[in-house]
């Protein structure tokens, strides 16, 4: 966890790639890490005080060039609320990446 709070810093906004690609248009969402909290057995980030990234360990935390990468995870829950709308959405992988892309060029 130490991983995202040091790269947070430098990087307080960012955009989100998930396993199946980008959330949202890439350069236009730009999002914030607002909450994390690690478990024994999980991490959780908010973004933006309503997007939940739940992944279920083990799994890798590493800097790639100016972006975190999140993988190796046995699974993750992207939950989230619609835009404009306070419906509850939610997204399970298996297995796949998830890349804070850094927005300081």
């Amino acid at each position: 966890m130490k991983e995202i709070e040091h790269w947070n810093k430098s990087n307080e906004v960012f955009g989100l790639q998930l396993p199946d690609g980008w959330f949202g248009r890439p350069g236009d969402n730009q999002h914030r890490l607002t909450y994390s909290l690690e478990r024994e057995n999980k991490l959780i980030l908010e973004l933006d005080n309503q997007l939940y990234l739940i992944f279920t360990k083990p799994l890798m935390i590493e800097k790639s060039g100016n972006d975190l990468v999140i993988s190796n995870f046995k699974q993750l829950i992207f939950d989230y609320q619609g835009c404009g709308d306070m419906r509850s959405h939610n997204k399970p992988y298996g297995s796949g990446v998830v890349t804070l892309v850094s927005y300081n060029w």
